[in-house]
């Protein structure tokens, strides 16, 4: 079997969790004997299953010309609508309203919900989403979780904490400086507290990492982000005392599952499926409540932990191997429903 995936054009400029998501799933599925290949502009031939990560315009003329073919489809929809304000909601009733209608279809970005074969999401919160807001059959939706590398199960602090210098326990943040992961909230919260935080980011938003400098001060230090399969990544999450991951928004993420497989407290948002995964291992306070950070973090910080326990939890449910195993399954219900051989 062969499969095209296909991922947001700069997405590695930034490589995200959409982007762990994709280059870990490659490398399990291979491991089950799935030739994967990525899409590039000079893509010449497809597999004989295309597959899309996330939802992005530029992948419309893709899909249509699948469709011209039928080269079947999945996409992992990467989705989550938060009900924050009187516009979102207004937002919401109108996809609602629209989707009935059929209007939908020729959307530019959700327009591919309706052109693929299948739906992949992260977790049922994300299904119930698509069922909810765009009368998606749930015989099109398969539930296919993010994934951890169970390398980070090994991983010790020494190596982190020699090369930066760090002796005391911190508090821990990966992820992109930019207003979703909410670190000006959490760098606030942190000066309550008055324990150190190290934040891991490429800055995307030059204007709040200037505003996180002038509010942490001596308490917050900011580093480049570390190359995903950098041993030092691995040991910054077994080096620090709590991962905090409060962000307005994530499905869920990748970080937090590779520092609880690491065996960090977790402090993790509520908002976009996380209870799914972590279960009673996180704490998941309000994103939008510096107290509600504050505290969370206290009690993590403090609370009796079994880190071995939360591993073992982890490395059952949510492995890319077991990741690449459901995904293998809805693949080849779509070539059996296109009358193509595997």
């Amino acid at each position: 079997m062969r499969v095209t995936f296909a991922t947001r054009y700069d997405g590695w400029l930034w490589y995200g969790g959409a982007e762990t998501q994709a280059a870990q799933t490659a490398l399990a599925l291979q491991h089950l004997g799935v030739e994967v290949e990525f899409f590039t502009p000079r893509t010449h031939q497809l597999g004989t299953i295309v597959h899309f990560f996330g939802m992005y315009e530029h992948y419309k003329p893709v899909a249509h010309y699948c469709r011209q073919r039928a080269v079947p489809t999945v996409l992992s929809t990467i989705f989550y609508h938060r009900y924050v304000s009187l516009s979102n909601v207004f937002r919401a009733m109108r996809w609602m309203i629209q989707a009935r209608l059929g209007r939908l279809r020729k959307h530019p970005r959700l327009g591919l919900l309706w052109q693929v074969n299948y739906l992949l999401p992260n977790s049922q919160t994300e299904a119930r989403q698509l069922q909810r807001l765009f009368g998606i059959p749930d015989t099109r939706i398969t539930v296919v979780p993010n994934g951890v590398e169970t390398r980070f199960a090994h991983a010790t602090p020494e190596l982190f904490r020699e090369r930066f210098r760090v002796n005391e326990e911190f508090v821990l943040n990966v992820g992109r400086i930019e207003s979703r992961k909410n670190q000006l909230r959490l760098i606030r919260a942190i000066r309550e507290l008055g324990v150190p935080l190290i934040i891991l980011g490429q800055v995307a938003d030059p204007r709040l990492y200037k505003q996180c400098l002038e509010v942490g001060k001596d308490l917050v230090r900011i580093l480049p982000p570390l190359p995903h399969d950098e041993p030092l990544l691995a040991s910054a999450y077994a080096a620090c005392r709590v991962f905090a991951l409060p962000s307005l928004l994530e499905t869920p993420g990748i970080a937090a599952l590779e520092a609880g497989v690491a065996g960090a407290r977790l402090v993790v948002t509520p908002v976009g499926g996380a209870k799914e995964y972590f279960k009673h291992y996180a704490i998941y306070p309000k994103p939008t409540s510096v107290a509600s950070i504050r505290e969370a973090i206290a009690q993590a910080w403090s609370r009796p932990h079994d880190a071995a326990a939360q591993r073992e939890h982890l490395l059952n449910n949510f492995s890319w191997e077991r990741v690449a195993q459901h995904t293998l399954q809805v693949y080849r219900r779509c070539l059996r429903e296109a009358g193509i051989c595997k």
